[in-house]
């Protein structure tokens, strides 16, 4: 998975947080705060790096092939529900901690999420990403068997309904040792 792939997968994951950080620096904007540079600068730098993030993210699922894609049985399927509220809750919900309007909030924010980045990336953790459920990918807890008769257990991230497609065939390209991407028809 390339690093820029890797870095939009998880600016993304945290939409909600940039929605709820740019309402209440506009919020600030519209009431007239003293120093609004802090606003503004949140605002541009979210608008861009979300801009950007959603392009690398949609041009390299547009892009996906099946090169480097592997054949396997779906022997179970459950479409995973509740996954994403525990992600809200588990890792979004404690950043609003933080008050966006003021620098020195902001850089504190900046040093825990750049860590936390950092540590995600590097370690290839790749979670739940509410844009993708936007645009109509969902998660499904597969067991999956290849053709050596190995079976595993991977969350297969796809646009199409696997419930319905036990028994049946599907390419997947791996995006770490948890997820994989349905590649078996262009999404």
């Amino acid at each position: 998975m390339a690093i820029l792939f890797k870095y939009s997968l998880f600016f993304l994951s945290f939409a909600p947080l940039w929605i709820s950080i740019t309402f209440v620096d506009v919020k600030s904007i519209l009431a007239g705060s003293n120093s609004l540079c802090t606003e503004y600068i949140s605002i541009a730098c979210i608008i861009i790096a979300s801009f950007i993030s959603a392009i690398v993210l949609f041009s390299q699922l547009k892009s996906q092939g099946r090169e480097g894609s592997q054949e396997h049985t779906l022997i179970g399927v459950r479409e995973e529900k509740a996954i994403t509220a525990e992600y809200l809750l588990s890792y979004i919900l404690p950043l609003f901690v933080f008050n966006f309007t003021l620098w020195e909030q902001v850089v504190l924010f900046l040093i825990f999420f750049v860590t936390l980045a950092f540590l995600c990336i590097r370690h290839n953790y790749f979670s739940i990403n509410i844009v993708l459920e936007i645009v109509g990918y969902r998660f499904f807890q597969c067991e999956i068997e290849n053709e050596d008769k190995i079976k595993t257990e991977r969350i297969i991230i796809s646009k199409q309904k696997l419930n319905g497609c036990k028994g049946s065939e599907i390419w997947i390209k791996s995006l770490n040792n948890e997820y994989s991407l349905d590649v078996s028809r262009k999404n």
